[in-house]
């Protein structure tokens, strides 16, 4: 409940917020119609300086996600990603009738839809969205599942009645209480695992010719067998499936889902690099209705018709979802000398020559704006040069017509898989920016948004002909509510994304500086290199450029 107030509480301040920019603006136009173009007032444009430094990502909530991830990735610079899942499963039916005689076990078939779409005008041909890493017979991995036996508890006993238990990313639930070797219980599968693009084909048997034939076909899925004809791990012992489940047909642990889940604890997804620099990460809809494990068994049905009895066989299914608790967790090695680099606390106060982001539990940047300059000029100083300030009453000398943090990529040290994205938020109040809201951008063909707060990455050329990769990220209405609002110069978070408008937080474990760290976060693995305020490139400093207008007098 406690949560549910807060998104309310800021979802409800950030619609207030967006008419007030609105209104605030309509007051200042007033100053003069037609400003920009007219013969009275002057687009001009002055750089500001603001004060950046690299700050760790630690663990995080990872339970309740929308899409997990599930892999190994491998990053030259930074170092190494394991990500691993626990998921429970909850039955589809409860108290279910198994049949009557004869009761037999065909197959045990998981499958987990991975993030894709379909390429346009092909048919069945389709394109992984968030695959990281490689897709060649040289990035495979190996994949082991174990029936879990770990409790998933789903309320926090040290909190209130309504507390949900948190689970992080380091596979805690509290600093004390760690999810331990419990995860690996039965072994279920083990075996080499890529991700394919290729759609699944699904057979049935031609009850006419008695083969087996393609009927329908599944998006690209993770799907494996854990029983039957095509199982590849021949480790479980006889009768696992069926004493499990089948046998429990009037058991109190099949009738209700708190029952199932201490029951059957669920499944633990583990990842290890068969190659040390390769490997293959991606993101799994776990929460799909289309990811689920399933029981394929068969019985003996009599039907009894004028004294006459018939026997027949019945074919079903018992299926079981990922609709409990699901969590990822980390395993994240970072290089030493970045890793030295990212704990250095000794420049925050006047701000790092580079600025290390990393996704997941990696790293992020903090930008401070209007640090004091090379003449003295305080924060104060620079905010006073847009307005007024008399009485508590505060008028606009200026207008802001744009204004943008700019961040050039240091090319030669960071890795080459570039995240295309970027994201720019308040880490004191943990909401994005108010240029978020008011950025109705999108691309129809994908979850792709906000192209203008949060330009996507770019190429520029400059004077003499040289290229240079650049994030550009304007924050102009940020600003007219720091100057003309009065509102707080908060300090701002920079992160890596997968998706900017994935902007709800995970909180952190552990209080810090910052309260938590954006979805679109932690389910990128990506790094970039960016050259901060302190750079020893002083044409590629990291600073604000803010273009204005004011009359001439």
């Amino acid at each position: 409940m406690k949560y549910l107030n807060s998104v309310l509480l800021k979802s409800v301040s950030s619609i207030a917020l967006i008419f007030m920019i609105q209104a605030c603006e309509n007051e200042f136009s007033e100053i003069g119609p037609g400003i920009v173009g007219t013969p009275n007032f002057e687009i001009q444009n002055k750089s500001y300086p603001i004060t950046t430094y690299t700050k760790r990502i630690t663990p995080f909530q990872s339970d309740g996600l929308s899409s997990n991830l599930l892999g190994y990735y491998f990053d030259p610079v930074f170092g190494s990603s394991k990500v691993n899942f626990v998921g429970q499963l909850t039955p589809n039916t409860f108290t279910p009738d198994f049949g009557e005689t004869n009761r037999v076990l065909d197959s045990v078939v998981l499958t987990v839809p991975y993030e894709s779409t379909e390429v346009a005008g092909e048919t069945n041909t389709y394109k992984l969205d968030s695959l990281y890493g490689g897709k060649t017979e040289n990035d495979t991995i190996k994949l082991s599942i174990y029936k879990n036996d770990y409790y998933l508890r789903t309320f926090d006993p040290a909190g209130d009645l309504e507390d949900s238990q948190k689970y992080f990313s380091d596979g805690s639930l509290t600093q004390e209480e760690i999810i331990g070797s419990e995860l690996e219980g039965q072994l279920l599968y083990e075996g080499n695992y890529l991700p394919s693009e290729k759609p699944i084909g699904l057979k049935e048997i031609n009850e006419e010719t008695g083969a087996l034939e393609v009927t329908s076909t599944l998006d690209p899925s993770l799907r494996i067998h854990l029983y039957g004809d095509s199982v590849e791990n021949a480790s479980i012992p006889d009768g696992f499936w069926e004493d499990l489940i089948l046998s429990k047909e009037d058991d109190e642990a099949l009738s209700k889902a708190s029952s199932f889940y201490n029951y059957f604890r669920g499944l633990y997804f583990k990842v290890e690099p068969t190659n040390a620099a390769n490997g293959t990460l991606i993101q799994l809809n776990f929460a799909s209705t289309n990811a689920n494990v399933k029981l394929y068994y068969s019985y003996d049905k009599s039907t009894t018709t004028d004294g006459e009895t018939t026997t027949t066989t019945e074919h079903k299914e018992y299926e079981m979802l990922f609709s409990g608790t699901r969590l990822n967790i980390f395993d994240t090695e970072f290089n030493s000398s970045i890793l030295q680099a990212v704990n250095d606390t000794s420049t925050n106060a006047v701000g790092d020559d580079y600025l290390y982001l990393r996704g997941g539990e990696g790293a992020m940047a903090i930008v401070e704006l209007f640090s004091e300059d090379e003449d003295g000029n305080t924060e104060e100083d620079q905010l006073n040069e847009f307005r007024t300030v008399d009485d508590g009453v505060t008028t606009a000398k200026r207008l802001i017509n744009e204004a943008y943090l700019e961040f050039y990529v240091e090319t030669t040290l960071s890795n080459s898989d570039l995240p295309q994205r970027v994201y720019l938020y308040d880490i004191e109040n943990n909401i994005p920016l108010s240029d978020f809201f008011m950025d109705q951008t999108v691309n129809p063909n994908s979850s792709d948004s906000k192209y203008s707060h949060l330009v996507p990455l770019a190429t520029k050329t400059d004077a003499a002909g040289v290229t240079h990769k650049t994030y550009k990220i304007r924050i102009t209405e940020h600003l007219n509510n720091i100057i003309i609002r009065d509102s707080t110069n908060v300090k701002l978070g920079l992160v890596v994304s997968s998706n900017v408008g994935a902007a709800n937080t995970r909180d952190f474990k552990n209080n810090s500086v910052v309260d938590g760290v954006p979805v679109g976060t932690v389910l990128s693995p990506k790094s970039v290199i960016l050259h901060g305020n302190n750079t020893p490139d002083a044409t590629k400093k990291a600073k604000l450029k803010i273009y204005y207008t004011e009359p001439n007098n």
